[in-house]
């Protein structure tokens, strides 16, 4: 007899990265040829978890009392304050002058898209999500009792505008609301970046199909916005954008800390509310304050405080960002080589821009990843592609992978 609620009776965790990850972490401790491309964290060329220094500087320097005294639940007015100069950066005189904000601490961009599911999706609704995507949506989705829809996110090697468009008509006239995921730039897992002209026809239509003031929830996943090879700026652009938005949309940006300066463990983030209508900014925080209180009570303050001074403090950030450019430039390096040998072979891969996988669709992606463990290469079989973690791996293991992915392939 089973004694858990009904709802609970059927949960069964669908992402198999975590559990992948373990096996292929236990295999590479006990034979170091293993190849791991399973996580998804960075590391250097000698196969150890890439940290920041100027970031572990400030953390030496914390006292105790930042360690580890309680927080407030939506965190920090200053660690609010230091998120929205980091991710608003030159636009944030102009983004906080015409739009109303609202931040909210959480563990990790995981705890900002949980919570967007609980207080923004009714129960049976629906989310779109995109074809391509980190598995954990589908938990959060039905954690929050609703379910989910996907978009195609291609056509000829460009974000396909035209379904999600047919899929948001749809949505918006079965449920009279429309609550939208996208995971830009360096998408998880295909690596594809936005260009500046699709965001904005994006907006335009979200604008178009508001203009009778259904409500519309643009939820924006900007985990990895900080690896773009497009440098800190030019990714920014698309915030901007924001402020054109109707008073019906309610923009909440999903920041990760926990990417950005490769906290993976410590879980921090937050979410960034951006509107034009004020109640709907403070509902916003009165309803995810009550959520983070019932979900995990305070994210750490360490990790806030952390960030926090990192950011603020000039000096600190300067050192900082040129690290953090010279990260992004070490994954540009290992994708050129990686695409390069996936060309040598003929091996077709979804479109990538950068960041820290790539996705190469085939076949029964299962059998492929039992005959490259064979090989002692370990990587993550999705629904119809594989997806390799180059942040993980060297670039000398990025030149192998490809050639052992033709072999099995061609068995």
């Amino acid at each position: 007899m089973s004694l858990l609620a009904k709802h609970s009776r059927i949960k069964e965790d669908r992402s198999n990265i975590v559990t992948l990850g373990s096996i292929a972490k236990k295999a590479k401790n006990e034979d170091p040829r293993v190849i791991n491309a399973t996580i998804g964290m960075l590391y250097d060329e000698n196969g150890k978890l890439f940290t920041y220094k100027s970031v572990n500087k400030v953390l030496e320097e914390l006292t105790p009392e930042e360690k580890f005294s309680y927080p407030s639940t939506p965190g920090n007015p200053e660690y609010h304050e230091a998120l929205k100069r980091w991710v608003f950066r030159q636009y944030y005189d102009e983004i906080l002058s015409t739009m109303y904000c609202s931040v909210m601490a959480t563990p990790g961009g995981s705890g900002a898209i949980s919570n967007s599911f609980s207080n923004y999706l009714n129960p049976k609704d629906c989310v779109l999500l995109p074809e391509y995507m980190w598995p954990n949506y589908e938990q959060f989705a039905y954690e929050s009792f609703a379910t989910y829809e996907t978009y195609s996110m291609f056509e000829q090697n460009h974000f396909n505008l035209k379904d999600i468009k047919r899929k948001i008509e749809a949505m918006k006239q079965r449920q009279k609301r429309v609550v939208l995921v996208i995971n830009d730039p360096c998408h998880n897992p295909t690596g594809y970046s936005m260009k500046y002209e699709e965001w904005v026809e994006l907006i335009r239509y979200i604008n178009e199909t508001t203009q009778d003031q259904t409500p519309f929830i643009l939820i924006y996943d900007m985990a990895y916005i900080d690896y773009d090879q497009r440098g800190f700026d030019e990714t920014r652009k698309n915030i901007l954008l924001f402020k054109g938005l109707n008073p019906s949309v309610l923009t909440i940006l999903a920041f990760s800390g926990s990417k950005t300066m490769a906290l993976y463990g410590l879980r921090v983030g937050a979410q960034i509310a951006l509107g034009k209508d004020k109640q709907a900014v403070d509902e916003f925080f009165k309803a995810n304050k009550f959520s983070s209180r019932a979900k995990w009570s305070m994210t750490t303050n360490l990790g806030m405080n952390l960030i926090t001074k990192v950011i603020l403090n000039r000096e600190n950030r300067k050192e900082f960002e040129k690290e953090l450019i010279a990260s992004s430039q070490m994954l540009g390096k290992r994708a050129f080589v990686f695409l390069e040998e996936c060309k040598k072979y003929t091996i077709g891969v979804l479109p990538f821009t950068c960041g820290f996988f790539v996705t190469i669709p085939c076949e029964n992606p299962f059998e492929l990843y039992e005959r490259l463990v064979q090989k002692k290469i370990y990587i993550i079989p999705l629904e119809k592609a594989i997806r390799v973690t180059i942040a993980a791996i060297s670039l000398e293991e990025c030149k192998k992978i490809p050639k052992a992915i033709f072999e099995c392939l061609k068995k």
